[in-house]
């Protein structure tokens, strides 16, 4: 079995003279949960499709878990779980028959579909309502029956399409708990969103698409490594009281560019790798630290960096 749970080689995929994914390598470690985001036409949902075995590329190969989506789908299949942006429509369906029919799908013995239907409830927070009617089921119920459909026969790989399409705040915090929890269970997971805060949150490696191709792959923190500025920006609040005097002091402070007030932080750039020197200015004034930290380059900055809005 190969150490990698998802290795891209050279894919391309063409439709009439629409080249929505072209010359994509990746490969994705086990146990790893990688964010793919990108504008509306970049190829995420093609991607994710090739992954998931529901198209084949024109060209290269995809290979799951040492599997090629070529030869062998319907053993990639078993280990797989695609939840796609859309619901469908399933009529005169409850939940539990609704998790039920999947579960036959997979082949999975009628005592160990039981097993799997209250164990998928219990994790998306849907235990309880097996007999409530799917048609009339909320935005974010439904997103959480898609997860529950998708992990019925527990599979080791997720893949994710926009799970959090048009849901409240509440229900992207509860879905966001949801999916840390499988990547705790050991999951590798792969989620596309436009909302960057959730990916950022939930995702150990960032993957961004643009025009069909994949621009940035990386950790996380080695992204944010690579887009620091030469100089730093560090947040830091003291008590309201104090919030005026520490920024005359520090705007004086030699070694510092700037020191502006961001309510209800004070954000200090500077050229001096050594940041000491802030603290020991404050400490040596007597004014209370309540937080410091450097100011982090944010995904949405990565982003914006990273792509010029070129669309497929």
């Amino acid at each position: 079995m190969s150490t990698f749970a998802v290795e891209i080689e050279n894919i391309t995929k063409q439709y009439d003279d629409l080249l929505a994914v072209d010359r994509i390598n990746l490969r994705i470690e086990q146990g790893q949960t990688l964010g793919l985001i990108g504008p509306n036409g970049a190829g995420k949902t093609t991607l994710l499709r090739l992954i998931s075995t529901l198209a084949l590329p024109d060209l290269g190969d995809i290979r799951i878990l040492g599997d090629s989506i070529r030869e062998n789908p319907q053993q990639i299949r078993k280990i797989l779980g695609f939840m796609p942006a859309e619901f469908g429509n399933p009529r005169n369906l409850s939940i539990g028959e609704y998790l039920d029919y999947f579960g036959c799908m997979y082949a999975i013995p009628r005592g160990e579909r039981e097993k799997r239907i209250k164990e998928v409830c219990e994790l998306t927070d849907l235990r309880g309502r097996e007999d409530v009617m799917v048609k009339g089921l909320s935005t974010g119920n439904r997103q959480r029956l898609l997860l529950a459909k998708t992990l019925i026969h527990d599979p080791q790989i997720l893949v994710l399409d926009e799970p959090a399409s048009g849901l409240d705040p509440r229900a992207r915090t509860e879905l966001r708990g949801i999916v840390r929890t499988l990547a705790e269970m050991g999951k590798t997971i792969i989620i596309s969103s436009h909302i960057l805060p959730d990916i950022e949150e939930i995702s150990d490696r960032i993957g961004i698409m643009e025009a069909g191709k994949l621009v940035l792959d990386g950790e996380l923190s080695a992204l944010r490594d690579q887009h620091r500025q030469t100089t730093t920006r560090i947040q830091l609040r003291v008590t309201a009281s104090e919030t005026s005097r520490a920024k005359e002091l520090l705007s004086k402070l030699e070694g510092v560019t700037s020191c502006t007030l961001e309510q209800p932080f004070l954000v200090v750039v500077t050229d001096i790798p050594n940041r000491n020197f802030i603290l020991a200015e404050l400490i040596k004034n007597e004014i209370q630290i309540l937080q410091f930290a450097d100011d982090e380059p944010s995904l949405e900055k990565i982003f914006m960096q990273s792509t010029v809005g070129r669309v497929t």
